[in-house]
């Protein structure tokens, strides 16, 4: 085992960190909608992909080849699945068959015994590739009027991470230029979650996220400069193993950094700074909360038509915030469908993806667009506390 056994396999490691640590936020940050648990499921389906395969690729048992090929045919699944997610629209019925019909092709052929791998492995490629593109397609000619500002920021940054991970995942397979022989899969999963992690916060940009990209490669960059210093006239492989590993770690720790990053001391001087001599007043001060501005706030004869008090009856104590992930969930509920029903009519007609209870007296609602997956802010239970004294206020003094 050489140095491009051992870089392949520290690769594919670093990426399993990033895959699992995203995993483990969003699981000590749910919102229970169906856009996180997908992205759940694309998650650790990766993950063990890379797991297994690095241990086959260090010892190249033939069971162990087996075993890893059984997530990489499963791949285009959760793919489609998170995509259909992600853009709150059902894919065309079609790829839905072809991605059915080849995940269970090639999860059948890999565990016959004589089966040719060649042959194998070009159906699963064309499965995976002609499923990217497809899925590429519908994303680039959608219709962004459906979607608001942040979500198509979001479906236009998980578009292009899918496509970019991919065409270093494809470095894994040896589809790559002859000069390289790494395999860059480990790095696209880290960029893929890299840029989830900062698109699900609000207020980010994409230039801003390309810039840190690009920082983050020239930081990679520099520690090579200092490790050719050191060790003038090495092999270009070598050179290269210690790029992409820098790469990847650098990477990674920014992933870290990101995940544990908070913001509340910023809504807590925004909390005190906020007029509470009335609910009308603090209702006023959210113009002023960063995590607010795609926001819409309907009382009175804006929400009549929607029947404000069955509405009202969906939020208890457990439920400040709903999500319209969480209030499909509850179309099952006969207790609270109906008012789950206008709440998600309500939203929709005016592309909000959240919704908060400010008042009764008469009602009010907080309508907002907040990220469906956990990045590395959560302004759930901000909005709870908001949602706490918006009532209290409105309640007035006992």
């Amino acid at each position: 085992m050489g140095l491009e056994t051992w870089t392949d396999f520290l690769l594919n490691w670093l990426g399993v960190g990033g895959l699992i640590a995203y995993a483990v936020y969003i699981h000590g940050n749910r919102q229970r909608g169906g856009l996180e648990m997908m992205m759940l499921i694309l998650l650790y389906t990766l993950a063990v992909l890379y797991i297994s395969r690095s241990f086959y690729w260090l010892t190249d048992d033939f069971l162990l080849q087996v075993l890893s090929f059984i997530p990489a045919t499963l791949i285009p699944l959760p793919i489609t699945l998170f995509v259909e997610a992600l853009m709150r629209r059902h894919v065309p019925l079609a790829l839905k068959i072809f991605v059915v019909a080849g995940t269970l092709v090639c999860f059948v052929m890999n565990l016959v015994p004589d089966v040719n791998r060649t042959t194998l492995w070009i159906i699963s490629i064309v499965v995976t590739l002609g499923t990217l593109a497809w899925l590429g397609l519908i994303a680039l000619f959608r219709n962004r009027a459906r979607h608001a500002p942040m979500e198509n920021r979001l479906i236009n940054g998980c578009a292009a991470a899918l496509a970019f991970a991919f065409l270093l995942t494809a470095t894994d397979v040896g589809l790559g230029p002859a000069w390289l022989h790494f395999r860059l899969g480990g790095i696209g999963a880290l960029i893929f979650v890299y840029v989830c992690v900062r698109l699900t916060d609000p207020g980010e940009s994409a230039a801003a996220l390309f810039g840190e990209l690009s920082a983050i490669a020239a930081i990679a960059l520099g520690g090579l400069g200092a490790f050719a210093l050191l060790v003038p006239g090495a092999e270009a492989d070598l050179y290269v193993a210690i790029f992409v590993v820098l790469l990847a770690s650098v990477l990674l720790y920014a992933i870290f950094g990101r995940l544990r990053a908070k913001r509340q001391p910023t809504f807590f001087r925004w909390l005190l700074d906020a007029s509470t001599g009335s609910v009308d007043g603090f209702i006023d001060a959210l113009h002023g909360l960063p995590l607010a501005n795609d926001h819409r706030i309907l009382r009175g004869a804006d929400v009549d038509a929607y029947g404000p008090e069955i509405m009202a009856a969906t939020f208890d104590d457990a439920n400040a915030v709903w999500g319209i992930g969480r209030l499909r969930a509850e179309l099952t509920n006969e207790s609270r469908r109906d008012g789950a029903e206008r709440l998600i009519g309500m939203l929709e007609q005016n592309h909000m993806t959240h919704v908060a209870l400010l008042a009764t007296r008469p009602h009010a609602f907080l309508l907002l667009t907040l990220p469906q997956l956990a990045g590395g802010h959560n302004p759930m239970l901000e909005i709870e506390l908001i949602q706490k004294f918006a009532r209290l206020l409105s309640a007035g003094p006992s």
